[in-house]
This record gives structure tokens, sequence and C-alpha cells, in this order.
């Protein structure tokens, strides 16, 4: 088809059909180019947005905690913890201030057992395996008490596991290590 037969047959129609072909060719050219280049691409901007948005706060959150916390390190202490060595025979005393950090958390022990001693020049390190049960929240209050008031209970790898059976609690696994003085 040529663009005379075109022409002839647009001459060809009546008044209302040359309108509704006009309409359709032009609702044709501004709609297909906008569902397929435009829409989609505003949709992805306002993903991005929405992310960048998220990421703005959490950053501001970020800023916000780093901020309380160097206010906090810059205030003179009333208190200055002096961190020694407990004696080797000091063990019990030392399981037993985990045992009331996890009481205060409400954290129940499924097990404690050591996995071994290394001899060191004036200490001892002892490698911890700990099983709990506990929920995820109690269990962050637990580690926080811990990193707040044992400094020499380091915790090197945690694991936390639920299932079906013990749901909403879970079974966390912590391994940790704690220095003892040796006895002189």
């Amino acid at each position: 088809m040529d663009i005379n037969t075109i022409k002839n047959k647009f001459a060809g129609l009546s008044l209302r059909e040359k309108a509704i072909t006009i309409i359709t060719l032009s609702a044709i050219v501004i709609l297909v180019p906008y569902s397929l280049l435009y829409s989609p691409s505003a949709v992805k901007v306002k993903i991005k947005q929405q992310e960048l948005q998220n990421i703005k706060k959490e950053f501001e959150a970020i800023n916000l905690t780093l901020a309380s916390q160097m206010i906090s390190q810059k205030e003179p202490s009333a208190k200055t913890e002096k961190i020694t060595l407990p004696d080797a025979e000091d063990l019990s005393g030392m399981l037993a201030a985990i045992s009331r950090e996890a009481n205060i958390a409400r954290v129940d022990f499924v097990s404690i057992a050591p996995e071994g001693f290394i001899h060191k020049d004036k200490f001892i390190e002892m490698k911890v395996k700990i099983e709990l049960r506990v929920r995820f929240r109690e269990l962050y209050d637990f580690l926080k008490n811990i990193e707040a008031r044992h400094k020499l209970f380091l915790i090197q790898e945690l694991k936390f596991e639920t299932n079906p059976t013990v749901y909403p609690s879970g079974i966390a696994l912590l391994k940790a290590v704690t220095y003892l003085k040796k006895k002189q």
C-alpha cells in the first residue's frame, strides 16, 4: 500500500470515521511509548527513592547512636572499673556471675562445657561452649550484660537456631573464651 491509496481511503471515510481514526492513531502514538518506556522507569525511580529514604533514616539512626556513645564516653564515669584476671580458683565464681546474668535476662542454660585450657605465661585461656534455650530478645539482653560487666569473657562464635518444637524460643550455641590467673 502506498501513500496515495491511504489518502484516497481516508478521503472516502465519513467525518465521524475520520475523527475516530485520528483519535485512535494519536492515542497509539502517545500511549505506546508511555507504557513501554516511561511507566517502567517511573516505577524503578520510585523504588530507588524509597530505598534512598530508608538508607537516609538508617544513616541518621546510626549517627544518633554514635553521637550518644561518644557523649557517654566523653563523660567521666563515677566508677572506673579496673579489669583484673580472676584467680584460677575463682572459676566457679565467674561461672556463677555468668549464671546470674542469665537469670537476669531470663535465659535458660542447657549446658556449659569447657572445651579446653591453653596455658600461657601468666594466665590460662579457657574455652567454653554454652548452650542456651532462649528467645532472641533475651539473648540480646544477656549478651549486652555480659559485654558490659564481664570484660574477660569474650564470645567468639554465636549460632541461633529455632525449630517448631521450641518455637518461639530457640537454641543459642555460644563459644567463648575466658582468662584466668595462674596459681603462683
